[in-house]
């Protein structure tokens, strides 16, 4: 039994159309948090993104409050503008392709204005009630993601039952209840908000069901706690996610490391495309 080729998607940004499905596209993270958990803020975010640009990123994601368990906490809206609308400016001039990472429909606004085009939301549009009609009106690229909770709640939450079909349940009434056109959709699964240890295994096993949701997926499993290690240590780990969630039919890789991501993605690409 062979690999079957991924479904080709049409995703409509703000003022472009990406191509999903002939190669994976990878999402560049940059971090303009001084309390990530991958790099804690000691890189400069415009020099970082630029790097990752260099290196082949098809897109950079830029976030300015960490959702990491144990973080400083929540920022407010001010705070976090002032830390990504001038990285998000400074970066597009650079040719980039740029989403925001928020939750907030204010940040995603100015972001958009900044000139980013797309709204990546780790709440799935739940977290602000005005994200959502915001979207539409913006007419971005938006990625939606499942999370069960707060990153607060999660070491409290109770153990997941029947894992992939609640994952592809509710990010089905996320889409519907969204009012946000299909081809401006992108779905993600959520490896680690809100789901604990193996049952992000049992996600991955089962990914090839979101393509019941018939939309392109996203996958953001890089240096995650479920890898087990430490932080650094957890790159050989996260290309092998990213090498099971390209077999299984996902479109875009979110990486913290570029250049090895795309060494993964290429191998992947030339095996689902029969060359």
């Amino acid at each position: 039994m062979g690999f079957a080729r991924r479904d080709r998607f049409p995703w409509q940004l703000r003022s472009r159309r990406l191509s999903l499905g002939e190669r994976t596209l990878v999402m560049g993270i940059v971090n303009a948090t001084p309390d990530s958990f991958s790099d804690g803020g000691h890189y400069d975010p415009v020099a970082h993104g630029q790097r990752l640009l260099d290196e082949g990123a098809d897109i950079l994601d830029v976030g300015g409050e960490s959702t990491r368990p144990g973080g400083a906490g929540e920022v407010s809206g001010q705070e976090e503008q002032s830390r990504v609308l001038s990285v998000i400016e400074a970066l597009t001039k650079a040719g980039a392709i740029v989403s925001v990472d928020t939750y907030r429909a204010s940040t995603a606004r100015l972001a958009i204005e900044a000139g980013a085009e797309i709204v990546n939301d780790v709440s799935g549009l739940l977290w602000d009630p005005e994200m959502s009609s915001t979207c539409r009106a913006l007419g971005c690229g938006v990625v939606l993601m499942h999370t069960r909770g707060k990153p607060s709640e999660w070491a409290t939450l109770p153990p997941m039952t029947e894992i992939v079909p609640t994952v592809v349940r509710e990010l089905r009434q996320r889409i519907y209840e969204s009012g946000i056109r299909r081809e401006h959709l992108i779905v993600d699964p959520g490896f680690g908000f809100g789901k604990r240890g193996e049952e992000n295994f049992t996600l991955m096993a089962g990914l090839d069901q979101l393509k019941e949701l018939g939309l392109p997926i996203m996958v953001g499993a890089s240096r995650k706690g479920f890898l087990g290690g430490e932080v650094r240590d957890r790159e050989f780990a996260t290309v092998a996610m990213h090498t099971a969630a390209l077999l299984t039919g996902a479109h875009v890789i979110r990486a913290h490391d570029v250049k090895a991501a795309l060494q993964g993605a290429r191998v992947v690409d030339r095996i689902l495309n029969g060359t």
